[in-house]
């Protein structure tokens, strides 16, 4: 994903002869440039911005002044910039969690390896059946995640309604879907738990024993929760792979990947038992007698 950023000089003389902005793009800096899109002017207006979807660091760009009756030259090749989709999404989340609910929540997916990443679907004519189910309203996701960017024919949906996410997997829309009609691109989160339910994870755990209420800390309950997502994961993992499959050409064993997340989730405890026992000992006073 690429962003352009196109300034106009005098935008009042500008259009007093042409009514967009056309872009064009190319694979090579000298090499032949294709039409892309156009921009509308705006009455006082200087500074437009485009998002080219399928762009990359290596696509160029050309741009021209534009209307019914004339066009301008085009401009010197230029390359844009790389949208930061991961930082500034669209599409709202799906709770609005404070600073310090986002930093709990970023320590717990350290811990257990659960970082987010982005993945992309790009439905055509061609591909429009792979992902749309029979109402022709819902998209079912390649894995489970939360979508942060989606456009339909270019225009953005910004509305936890339009679509609604249904657990983490699939997109209803608010209309039907045409193969033939509609263009629908979407970028979404990729992870293993939402926020939501790190945070779920975070605030129901149970205090860790030798520790009550009122000498238990955040550290010692971000790693509580560290460990039961990861026991969960790991008692998930072993009921949907963890047998050994075998044939006459290959074999599936799962074995060492359980033994390291069996290890990862012992290495937590360990560090959780250190800290409870750090501050049951900093509390104990006494007389050495030797």
């Amino acid at each position: 994903m690429i962003q352009l950023t196109i300034f106009v000089d005098d935008i009042t003389t500008v259009m007093s002869v042409f009514t967009h902005i056309r872009l064009y793009t190319s694979d090579d800096e000298t090499g032949t440039y294709t039409h892309l899109d156009y921009i509308a002017l705006a009455a006082g207006v200087s500074t437009y911005t485009y998002t080219h979807i399928e762009g990359t660091s290596d696509t160029w760009y050309k741009s021209s002044y534009w209307s019914v009756a004339t066009e301008s030259s085009l401009s010197d090749p230029v390359k844009g910039t790389s949208a930061s989709l991961y930082h500034y999404p669209t599409y709202p989340e799906e709770i609005d969690f404070s600073s310090t609910e986002l930093t709990i929540i970023n320590k717990i997916r350290k811990l257990t390896g659960d970082n987010k990443s982005v993945e992309r679907i790009h439905m055509d004519s061609e591909s429009f059946n792979c992902y749309i189910k029979e109402d022709d309203k819902t998209v079912e996701l390649d894995s489970i995640g939360w979508p942060v960017y989606i456009t339909i024919n270019n225009v953005e949906q910004t509305s936890l309604q339009n679509p609604w996410v249904q657990g983490y997997k699939f997109l209803t829309f608010s209309g039907t879907l045409s193969a033939s009609n509609d263009e629908l691109i979407i970028w979404y989160y990729n992870f293993k738990f939402s926020d939501r339910e790190v945070y779920e994870a975070y605030d129901t755990t149970m205090i860790p024993p030798g520790l009550s209420s009122t000498t238990v800390t955040e550290d010692h309950m971000v790693l509580q929760a560290a460990i039961d997502l990861l026991e969960n994961m790991y008692a998930e993992a072993v009921v949907d792979d963890g047998a050994v499959v075998r044939n006459d050409a290959t074999t599936y064993d799962p074995s060492p990947g359980l033994r390291e997340w069996d290890k990862k989730i012992e290495r937590l405890k360990k560090r959780l038992d250190d800290l409870v026992k750090q501050y049951m000992f900093s509390s104990l006073e006494g007389i050495l007698i030797d």
